[in-house]
């Protein structure tokens, strides 16, 4: 994020978000799948993909964090052909731009002016759902936070791609443009088996509960929906709808699936099983949230003084809906144009009724023609 992460004193901010809505170049588009990229990107080949992952996999734990980060730096720097290589500082490096004299947690930012990325968010202490990650595993979250930063950076040289806006522009759209790049380069990856679905799909979860609800404030980045889409955007630009991912397939911008292996009861019922990957949204504790929110908020108006009630204002609509990608079993009955997913409150549905869309792809790919 351009701005420390969004946790940081708003001071050192300003100059950040300042700098963000400088006038840009010609913006970047993402080149379409298998067209290659645009005339003069050098995109690093399939196997440095596969070497970063292996670094994360086998390397050395002593200091795996810096290397690999230092060489996910090197990557972006070749993957996005960027004319500056901005300067990549840790937690405890001096910082010369922003307000930043030196460089501690919760930092993660992108500082234009001094052309500095810095990479000092401690993950366990910023995402609570990280605590009982292993350290490998949250080597992707910060890959993607790097990713995020390094978005920044393109933005300024590339422009903001699909989320260039108009005369106003905001820090909303300067973030959402930055999550549309982590996307793409995220896309390139995996398309390239520098990370699996399931490392992905993690990931993606993890940087869900990252999202902003601060919406009264100038710095607000985007609510965790409006990033998550625009990270599956630029991810889905690099790859075809039915694309196969090892043993998994993408059906739609946010759902994967592998077939089950067939059993007699299957073949008797004309039924196919996936395991599946679907994007599921509970605004269950959200709602419950800010309805007791709202009532704490009417109260301290009627009986409590001014600077309660502002107070209680601002923190309308932060409660959090729960975002992440679900492990379930799709059964498609091709006979009867029905899907049913384990563990939700349905009963099996009209192929229409999967507001996903995935049920409708299955059945065209994978059903007998009648």
């Amino acid at each position: 994020m351009q701005i420390l992460a969004g946790r940081v004193a708003r001071g050192a901010a300003t100059a950040i978000v300042a700098a963000a809505l400088m006038p840009l170049t010609a913006l970047a588009q993402p080149w379409a799948p298998g067209q290659g990229p645009p005339p003069g990107l050098q995109l690093p080949s399939a196997e440095e993909a596969k070497q970063l992952e292996q670094l994360r996999q086998q390397g050395e734990a002593e200091g795996l964090r810096q290397r690999y980060l230092r060489s996910a730096h090197q990557l972006l720097h070749r993957f996005w052909n960027s004319r500056e290589q901005p300067k990549l500082l840790f937690a405890g490096d001096k910082a010369e731009g922003c307000g930043v004299k030196q460089v501690a947690h919760p930092m993660a930012y992108y500082c234009p002016p001094s052309k500095e990325l810095a990479m000092a968010l401690n993950l366990r202490r910023s995402v609570s759902s990280a605590k009982g990650k292993g350290d490998r595993e949250l080597l992707l979250l910060d890959l993607a936070v790097l990713a995020h930063e390094w978005g920044h950076h393109v933005n300024q040289e590339q422009g903001r791609g699909p989320f260039k806006g108009g005369l106003s522009l905001t820090v909303k759209q300067e973030e959402l443009a930055a999550d549309w790049r982590t996307g793409v380069f995220l896309g390139w990856l995996l398309n390239n088996g520098g990370i699996e679905v399931d490392d992905f799909t993690q990931t993606a979860n993890l940087l869900f509960e990252m999202g902003d609800y601060e919406r009264l404030a100038a710095q607000h980045h985007g609510y965790p929906k409006d990033r998550f889409e625009a990270l599956t955007r630029g991810l889905a630009s690099q790859l075809t709808a039915g694309q196969k991912l090892g043993d998994w397939r993408m059906d739609t911008q946010e759902t994967f699936s592998r077939p089950l292996p067939a059993t007699s009861e299957d073949q008797l019922l004309g039924r196919r099983r996936y395991e599946v990957r679907r994007f599921e949204i509970d605004r269950g504790q959200q709602i419950a949230t800010n309805l007791l929110g709202g009532f704490l908020g009417a109260a301290s108006c009627i009986w409590g003084n001014q600077q309660q009630c502002i107070g209680m204002a601002t923190q309308q609509g932060k409660g959090r809906a729960a975002g992440a990608y679900t492990q379930r079993t799709l059964t498609l009955h091709c006979a009867f144009g029905s899907f049913d997913v384990s563990d939700d409150e349905f009963e099996p549905q009209a192929i229409s009724r999967d507001g996903k869309g995935q049920a409708a792809v299955l059945l065209k790919r994978d059903c007998p023609k009648g």
